[in-house]
């Protein structure tokens, strides 16, 4: 019998997703048991795969037409393209993206803390955000609305591991997560290409015990089988399980990226109302993947948690 705590305490969530799911779809898995999913559904793209840019032996700026190529090949209708890897103890995704904005732009906005404060809250799973000069404390509950005090937090540390006048490496990481996870990642280096223009990966990964893999390849089996990522398989189907939940989830912390660059220039008294509505414009485009809410719903709730924020 396994004595690990993190082990048994997932193993304590897999026993409650199989008696919710065993008791009916009208009963559904415990609100521990749900608790413990939405963490791994919000944080698998979070542990350490190499980061381009700064800890990798192959870094963005020399790979940049490797990448702009795979842009160009991607089936998606802006210059973005989304992978991902799973090899069974950590799951790993990834966006590269090419977008009309001045590196400069990019670098004064994502190397600060606060500013991925700021771009993890339009998340609909992240319910507050708070932040010293180091790291940032995330609190991440279900798609409906929750008090902090409701949610689960995780602590990140802060890092900027690269910074020039053509680098922008970043890098924010955990430690030991709840329910099983560890070595949360979540990464981003960008380079530019010209004065208007920039070239950037965004990456997130996370370790995974057995019973928590467990838990959730049941949920996306039975409740979750619906999900889609953004890559297709062998049979050329939208991928599913747990690499859909990485791509999903790395594309909305992108598209909160791009969402605060296309809002910086709003006055301050605007910002919060103009950056939520645009990142559930740039989300819907992908409805299929990413829409769990509707436009008013996410709205309201997110200015409600944004109050409930202030409070912390």
């Amino acid at each position: 019998m396994p004595d690990n705590p993190r082990t048994l305490a997932v193993m304590r969530v897999l026993n409650e997703v199989v008696s919710g799911l065993a008791g009916g779809q009208s009963q559904g898995p415990t609100p521990s048991a749900r608790l413990g999913l939405v963490w791994l559904l919000v944080l698998l793209p979070l542990a350490p795969p190499p980061l381009a840019g700064a800890e990798s032996s192959s870094p963005l700026y020399e790979r940049v037409q490797e990448v702009l190529e795979r842009i160009e090949e991607s089936p998606l209708d802006e210059p973005i393209v989304v992978q991902s890897t799973d090899d069974d103890s950590r799951i790993e995704g990834e966006v590269a993206a090419r977008i009309d904005q001045p590196f400069a732009a990019v670098a004064e906005l994502v190397g600060s803390v606060e500013a991925w404060c700021k771009l993890a809250f339009l998340h609909i799973n992240i319910k507050a955000c708070t932040h010293n000069e180091t790291s940032l404390r995330l609190y991440a509950g279900r798609k409906h609305f929750e008090t902090p005090e409701e949610a689960s937090a995780l602590d990140l540390e802060f890092q900027v591991k690269d910074q020039s006048d053509d680098l922008l490496a970043v890098v924010l990481r955990g430690d030991e997560g709840p329910h099983g996870t560890h070595d949360f990642m979540m990464g981003l280096v960008a380079v530019p290409l010209d004065e208007e223009t920039t070239l950037l990966e965004m990456q997130y990964s996370l370790g995974i015990g057995t019973a928590a893999r467990m838990a959730m390849e049941l949920y996306l089996s039975t409740m979750g089988r619906h999900r889609i990522g953004f890559t297709r398989d062998d049979e050329g189907e939208f991928i599913g399980g747990l690499q859909g939940v990485i791509e999903r989830n790395v594309m909305r912390f992108y598209l909160a990226l791009q969402a605060l660059l296309d809002t910086r220039d709003k006055p301050q008294e605007e910002r919060l109302e103009a950056r939520l509505k645009r990142w559930f414009e740039l989300t819907d485009r992908y409805a299929e993947q990413l829409r769990e809410l509707d436009r008013e719903t996410y709205l309201s709730q997110k200015t409600r948690e944004w109050k409930e924020q202030q409070d912390l």
